[in-house]
């Protein structure tokens, strides 16, 4: 949500964060942690002073949801022998990658919920 709110000012300058709490209701301290991990991420950037805030570095067209979640969150899998990368981690049961249809059915998802997510931006959640 704080992506959307920074996508529609984009281009204007940075925006403040008590803006984007209050436009968005979200909470100023939870908000003020994932500004801050948005930006070690290199998703947003900030500038500091009366006229500072967040910005985004990329277009909100050039942002997929995928990033922003990988970054934040880690991986979507669904079962833990499928890492982001849809490659076989090692099952932690032992059983057979080749045979065992649970891995194949999530991982078939796995690979439809990442390409929808990659093929979202923040531009269309706007």
């Amino acid at each position: 949500m704080a992506l959307t709110a920074l996508g529609r000012k984009y281009g204007e300058g940075p925006v403040s964060m008590p803006s984007i709490a209050k436009e968005k209701s979200i909470p100023l301290r939870f908000l003020e942690g994932i500004l801050l991990q948005l930006r070690k991420k290199g998703i947003v950037g900030s500038t500091r002073g009366i006229e500072g805030g967040y910005f985004l570095i990329k277009k909100p067209s050039e942002v997929n949801v995928a990033e922003v979640i990988e970054e934040m969150e880690g991986s979507v899998r669904f079962v833990s022998c499928i890492d982001l990368c849809g490659e076989d981690t090692g099952c932690e049961f032992g059983w057979d990658k080749e045979t065992c249809n649970i891995r194949k059915v999530f991982s078939r998802i796995h690979r439809m919920v990442m390409e929808d997510l990659e093929g979202t931006t923040v531009q269309d959640l706007i």
